[in-house]
């Protein structure tokens, strides 16, 4: 704004300078005492200065345009960024009631056989490695994937295995719907709290979960599978759906 009025009282002062200089050092006449001649002196003025202020005030205009619409623009992205804050506030507090359910699923998790000749009580993580030592021994006997996936099958006739990893997926499927681009989240907003999930997760669940999916085709399975972000997170932890 400085700027454009030092360059106002400039032209002023050229306008007239250059009046003195013509009629006052160069022609030698004096100030005369007639109104008229006055009159006309704020004429010529005015004539040369008024083109060159009406160009400075249009451009201070738009230039108090730009800085509006500028003001304007943050408010908008102030409002889009509180906008976006409550949602992942939102997202959050139902992504963390997910994950404690799914804890106490998990917690509930129970193998128990009372044949005489193959006593089994295990309990959450106890079960998940019983489960893992059998696989590893039917993998030392070059048992195909189809005797693994009956084992698995016998294993959770109450379907616990499928329960849990349903309860997964609707986190992971979560977190890709609600945290979309379309919602005005990102790619690394999606990755942050897939790796939320992940470590939230009991280590012995997540390798249970790791292992359904590669054994079975649950729906729930095939859409953890084929979300190529989730798998980029989870290769980040150094885990695969390949592990047994």
């Amino acid at each position: 704004m400085n700027r454009y009025l030092w360059v106002a009282s400039f032209l002023a002062a050229v306008v007239c300078g250059s009046y003195i200089f013509k009629f006052g050092l160069a022609e030698h006449y004096s100030i005369s005492d007639n109104p008229e001649q006055w009159g006309q002196l704020g004429d010529y003025i005015g004539g040369l200065l008024n083109p060159s202020l009406s160009f400075i005030s249009i451009v201070l205009l738009i230039k108090s345009l730009t800085i509006q619409n500028q003001a304007n623009s943050d408010i908008r992205r102030e409002i889009e960024n509180t906008r976006k804050t409550e949602k992942l506030r939102s997202f959050e507090s139902q992504l963390f009631h997910m994950v404690n359910s799914l804890r106490e699923s998990f917690d509930k998790f129970r193998i128990k056989s009372e044949d005489p000749e193959n006593i089994i009580d295990e309990h959450a993580s106890g079960a998940v490695i019983w489960i893992e030592t059998k696989i590893e021994n039917m993998r030392e006997t070059s048992r195909e994937n189809t005797e693994i996936v009956e084992f698995l099958n016998e294993t959770d006739s109450s379907d616990q295995v499928f329960g849990l990893c349903r309860m997964f997926y609707h986190m992971v499927k979560l977190v890709s719907e609600k945290l979309s681009d379309s919602n005005g989240f990102s790619r690394e907003d999606r990755n942050s709290h897939y790796l939320t999930i992940i470590n939230f997760t009991d280590f012995a669940l997540l390798r249970l979960i790791m292992m359904t999916i590669q054994f079975q085709d649950y729906e729930s399975c095939k859409y953890i599978r084929n979300n190529s972000e989730f798998y980029e997170a989870i290769s980040e932890m150094g885990m695969s759906y390949d592990m047994y």
